[in-house]
């Protein structure tokens, strides 16, 4: 299957070297986009082997458009706000489509690339290289098997992504409303939403506080607390920050019948039922102990670490293009993950909790377009001179 990579940068060259070298079965890599710099040092072979580089996106599509190029697929690993214009135009013109994190700014934008992708019966994927982890797998199998029961509370706090002043001012785009799209929300912790929606499920409201600049001198959030509420009652926190140091990621997941901890590529399990001979409903509707601390039956976890997660999801994308498999993350996923940060977004700017919509309800365009109204607000205070369509 001839695949091309659109956005040849950090994360771009990294997917084309993999299909370059042959990592990736099914897969042949037959154009790149302007290449720059170091990047094109990893793609010398292809390069030199006559693979053609377009200096745009678009001069990319119209050679397929034209037939000079012949293509099967694409990898979309440009700046957000550029993700759903690219994927919709290659699914019209008929390629499957993989697209890095996140699917776009705002959750029309992965609304509108599914809606696209649908229409051709193409496939669409995305890189949640994170799913792939051997711990978050088994995380998600203890979670989802009901072993433990439903849901109870939920606390992360990701602070490991710590940057100093100069990772904000090495790039015009880094931080910023109008190019970047968002702070440590949008573009650090993409994956760390996808994996909370995918384990613990999509919360239904939230109550966000985003610190804008609290930092570093940027425009954009830097430090996150949101509060999150399921639909069966369980509660829960979701902290991040790139100023903390040292950093931690530590993941607790509370069920009716253990708890969990996620945290240092270990999984701890502290289990109720040996030591209180019954559910915990049950002894607590029952117990006269009035200060009984309940320590639980804890057992820890090492599970084998994966030596490579952008090969998985490259592979899965492949095989289910080819009809011999499926994507570790369907296109579908990216809407989700999308949708609960711009709701922690909507809810920080609005000082109010916020419902997250059903998808395909007047509730959901509602939302869509309150958050694109004060999204573009914020970019008009910074250019004034820019509109909203």
């Amino acid at each position: 299957m001839k695949i091309a990579v659109i956005g040849v940068g950090n994360m771009g060259s990294k997917y084309a070297a993999l299909v370059q070298d042959g990592k990736i079965d099914g897969l042949e890599l037959s154009a790149l986009t302007r290449v720059r710099g170091a990047y094109r040092e990893m793609l010398i072979p292809s390069i030199e082997a006559g693979i053609p580089v377009y200096e745009s996106a678009d001069a990319l599509f119209q050679a397929v458009e034209s037939g000079e190029l012949a293509l099967d697929a694409v990898i979309i690993a440009t700046p957000h706000y550029a993700h759903e214009g690219l994927a919709v135009r290659a699914f019209r013109d008929g390629l499957h489509v993989l697209c890095d994190k996140p699917s776009g700014v705002y959750s029309r934008q992965a609304r509108v690339i599914e809606e696209a992708a649908a229409a051709t019966g193409r496939v669409f994927g995305m890189v949640f290289n994170q799913r792939t982890l051997p711990i978050h797998q088994q995380l998600y199998e203890l979670v989802h098997s009901g072993k433990y029961g439903a849901l109870k509370r939920v606390n992360w706090v990701v602070t490991d992504w710590y940057r100093p002043n100069q990772y904000y001012t090495s790039s015009s785009w880094h931080a910023t409303w109008d190019k970047d799209g968002g702070g440590v929300l949008l573009n650090q912790c993409p994956h760390n939403l996808d994996l909370l929606q995918w384990i613990c499920g999509i919360p239904v409201r939230v109550q966000g506080f985003c610190k804008e600049g609290h930092f570093h001198d940027i425009e954009v959030e830097d430090d996150v607390t949101a509060y999150m509420e399921w639909e069966n009652g369980a509660t829960g926190t979701f902290i991040t920050s790139t100023g903390d140091a040292p950093g931690i990621n530590r993941l607790e997941i509370s069920l009716e019948e253990a708890m969990i901890v996620c945290e240092n590529g270990k999984l701890q399990i502290g289990e109720l039922v040996q030591e209180m001979g019954c559910k915990e409903a049950e002894y607590r509707a029952a117990s006269t102990d009035f200060f009984r601390k309940i320590k639980g039956t804890w057992t820890e976890v090492t599970p084998p670490k994966e030596e490579d997660p952008y090969g998985k999801v490259l592979q899965g994308f492949a095989d289910e293009c080819l009809g011999r498999g499926s994507n570790i993350a369907p296109g579908t996923e990216g809407r989700k993950s999308l949708l609960l940060g711009n709701a922690i977004y909507l809810s920080s700017w609005e000082h109010r909790m916020v419902e997250l919509p059903q998808a395909g309800t007047e509730a959901e365009q509602a939302f869509e377009h309150l958050f694109e109204k004060h999204l573009q607000e914020k970019i008009n205070r910074k250019n004034p001179e820019m509109k909203s369509e």
